[in-house]
């Protein structure tokens, strides 16, 4: 005979996993950026949905599965039995009973649009006097453990501090929420349609605190205080005058400033200045790669001699791969036992950053939007944007959908009280335009020109440039000679394969010295390449694509760029004579490109659209007198982008702008449910699929026998979904990962061969 009830196959009793979920639920509710009315009235919801939430696994069949008695227990939800219970206690909401019967499972399945995986099974509620055989079942499994769970539940009540409910009959009753509430169906008798937003939107954050709670809980983690912004060190130096201007500044702001002239701790002292009590900073940025330099650089820092700002505790990784670029930050280094240690740190850190944790989160644009169209685990993050601070970084980089899916989510937000700030380098003014039209008046905030200190910026003359006709191929005798004259020298293509073809030919020409970056490396060799590139001295050459656009901090001291938009040969070129501080340095860019297939426009070769973003700027680009100043840049990107979003582009941006899940968030919330087709939009945004190598496999068997799955994994490469139609003969598709029979190399990266 058992003498205790287990909530956890680790021995965990059952009184005491709630006890940890209830500790943490009320250092959650004390870090909310809400008035203190709300979180009194979540504080007696929350709490009671903690208390009730596991309170079924008491029973025996359940027990037997903690115990190793038996496999499973046969489908049968022990969440339904918590709620039962709950619904002996007459004065509990709908929005705790909710909590408690949804913690793990979305509200079942309404038969037609919404299939039954991840669902509660209807046939296991009970509902009136229509009680299944199942329930029947669970519910004497439950009651046979009576003598055992009414010690459990004193000390419950007692964690609760509630020693009234300790006296509640241990018998289970009918659920005690309206029909409605489990009612996914849009018609009048849909909760959507049946109950208001307010009671949908609180029962929404019941919910996710509830769930939140369970997993801090679970994980022994008890969140801290959100710490005040103003306590951290932004800037070694004065500020430069438009750096002060941010920092003083309340609102929503749109900043636009130079690459290299401190625009980040710009936006950072704007978020000092707006951070309300207890209020969170999402920093958005559109590329992993610039994600993690910049975690790194607000987090846990890029080496002792340069730590973090805000530190490791109050910052988190958000995004799709945030476990492999965790783990790799935190050394994959040591014997097998000290590797499966930070495989476990990594996989804790990226769950802490999805639950109600760090008081900082840099992110992807994607992760903000899951809450905006209810995607997976969108509750927990609602509690958290009320009063929030939105960086949007690098917002010239967006595709035209996505200004417009990050737009109605500022808008939106904006109603709940927070507070956005949109940055870039060369932010044309049709963007600010379009910002302006959906947030309202918001200031403008840019160096100025009058002002020392800004004046520098902007008279700051890193480049001369050259706008050569022809190829990076036509002109090969050219580059070999600059290159043989110079100590370090950047070459940026359109196309991993043009990079590959190049680096094969200077390879030879130089007899070394060449390195080559692009997206068709598996992590593990793009992290070495990178690292190599930040921590020692630069290579003769660097031959790579627009991976080089983001993140990496490198200074050359002469380019030669494929065509492309103004605002990427910004970044391109932001990657020579980085700090100004030399005499300018040479810049040629080419007026076509090697690959016939055009990544920016629809153009064919030697013939370009007038209105061709590409074509433009380089047509505006030659009329600049050298050196050039960053202040021409940006007179060229706003000529470039005069007209703004033109045909395909301007149909993208409204429709992200007018996603009926966004404008119409009140009408469709349903509070208890996610939308699956969401995960579409967030894990494969980039439209990228992983493929293994055939000459990894062997390597990839041993990391994954030994349990090194994250080490495992960073042997998988990234290449296009689009690309998947002409190299399906190359790929193994039944085996787990696919299996590509293709030529890899960690200098070459994956190479198509002679597929074309």
């Amino acid at each position: 005979m058992r003498d205790i009830l287990l909530a956890k196959s680790s021995g965990e009793t059952l009184a005491t996993h709630i006890a940890y979920c209830l500790k943490a639920g009320r250092a959650l509710l004390l870090s909310l950026p809400l008035s203190q009315e709300e979180k009194q009235r979540l504080e007696s919801d929350v709490l009671l949905a903690i208390a009730f939430h596991d309170v079924g696994k008491a029973a025996s069949g359940f027990q037997r599965v903690l115990y190793g008695e038996q496999k499973d227990w046969g489908g049968k939800r022990h969440e339904i039995l918590s709620a039962a219970f709950a619904s002996s206690l007459l004065d509990i909401s709908p929005a705790t009973l909710l909590a408690v019967l949804t913690h793990h499972k979305d509200l079942p399945a309404d038969g037609i649009t919404t299939p039954g995986v991840g669902c509660l099974p209807s046939e296991q509620i009970p509902w009136g006097d229509d009680l299944t055989p199942i329930w029947k079942e669970m519910a004497e499994e439950w009651q046979e453990n009576q003598a055992l769970f009414h010690s459990d539940w004193e000390k419950i009540c007692e964690a609760l501090g509630r020693d009234d409910l300790a006296v509640l009959s241990p018998n289970l009753a009918i659920l005690a929420l309206d029909h409605t509430w489990l009612n996914r169906t849009i018609g009048k008798s849909g909760q959507r349609k049946a109950i208001p937003f307010d009671q949908r939107y609180y029962a929404s954050l019941v919910r996710g605190l509830t769930i939140a709670s369970d997993h801090l809980g679970s994980a022994h983690h008890i969140p801290t205080t959100i710490p005040d912004f103003k306590s951290f060190c932004v800037l070694r130096q004065d500020p430069r005058p438009f750096q002060k201007e941010a920092g003083q500044g309340e609102g929503s702001a749109i900043l636009r400033a130079p690459t290299g002239s401190g625009k980040t701790e710009a936006a950072l002292l704007w978020a000092q200045r707006n951070q309300r009590p207890n209020g969170r900073l999402f920093y958005v940025l559109p590329y992993m790669a610039s994600i993690n330099a910049m975690y790194l650089r607000l987090g846990s820092g890029i080496s002792q001699s340069q730590p973090g700002i805000f530190g490791a505790n109050n910052v988190g990784l958000l995004h799709s791969r945030a476990v492999m670029a965790l783990y790799d930050m935190l050394g994959t280094t040591g014997d097998d036992c000290s590797r499966l240690d930070h495989q476990e740190n990594a996989k804790v850190l990226s769950g802490l950053a999805r639950a109600i944790w760090f008081s900082i989160r840099v992110c992807t644009p994607q992760q903000i939007l899951r809450v905006m169209l209810r995607g997976k685990g969108w509750e927990t993050m609602l509690a958290e944007f009320p009063n929030a601070c939105f960086v949007f970084d690098e917002v010239h980089a967006y595709d035209p959908r996505m200004v417009g899916l990050t737009l109605g989510a500022a808008k939106l937000v904006s109603q709940w009280g927070a507070r956005s700030l949109f940055l870039s380098a060369t932010l044309p003014d049709f963007l600010s335009s379009l910002i302006t039209e959906v947030l309202g008046e918001v200031p403008i905030i840019s160096p100025n020109e009058v002002k020392e200190g800004d004046k520098e910026i902007l008279d700051r003359k890193r480049h001369t440039l050259t706008i050569r006709n022809g190829t990076l191929l036509t002109n090969l005798n050219e580059i070999v000679r600059a290159v043989k004259s110079c100590k370090s020298t950047l070459i940026v293509c359109n196309h991993v394969r043009t990079a590959q073809e190049l680096f094969d030919i200077l390879q030879g020409s130089l007899g070394g010295g060449v390195v080559v970056l692009h997206s068709r490396f598996n992590q593990q060799d793009r992290n070495l390449i990178e690292r190599e590139l930040v921590g020692c001295s630069l290579p003769k050459v660097l031959i790579a694509t627009q991976v080089v656009e983001v993140s990496l901090d490198v200074d050359f001291d002469q380019a030669f760029l494929e065509p492309a938009p103004i605002d990427a040969l910004v970044q391109r070129m932001g990657r020579v004579n980085r700090a100004g501080k030399r005499e300018p340095a040479p810049i040629v860019i080419f007026t076509e490109q090697v690959n016939r297939h055009h990544l920016y426009c629809n153009c064919r070769d030697g013939s370009h659209d007038a209105d061709c973003r590409v074509y433009r700027s380089i047509e505006e680009l030659q009329l600049l007198p050298n050196p050039i100043s960053e202040g021409d840049l940006v007179t060229v990107a706003n000529r470039v982008y005069i007209n703004g979003y033109q045909g395909d582009d301007r149909l993208a941006f409204e429709e992200g702008l007018n996603h009926p899940d966004i404008i119409n968030f009140e009408e469709r919330l349903l509070a208890g449910a996610h939308q699956d087709w969401v995960n579409a939009i967030i894990e494969k945004a980039d439209g990228v699929v992983e493929i293994l190598p055939k000459c990894l496999l062997e390597e990839y068997k041993k990391r994954k026998e030994d349990g090194l799955w994250i080490e495992a994994n960073s042997l998988l490469v990234p290449i296009q979904a689009r690309s998947l139609a002409w190299l399906e003969s190359k790929i193994d598709m039944s085996q787990d990962p696919w299996i590509a029979n293709l030529s890899y190399s960690p200098k070459v990266g994956l190479k198509y061969d002679d597929i074309n």
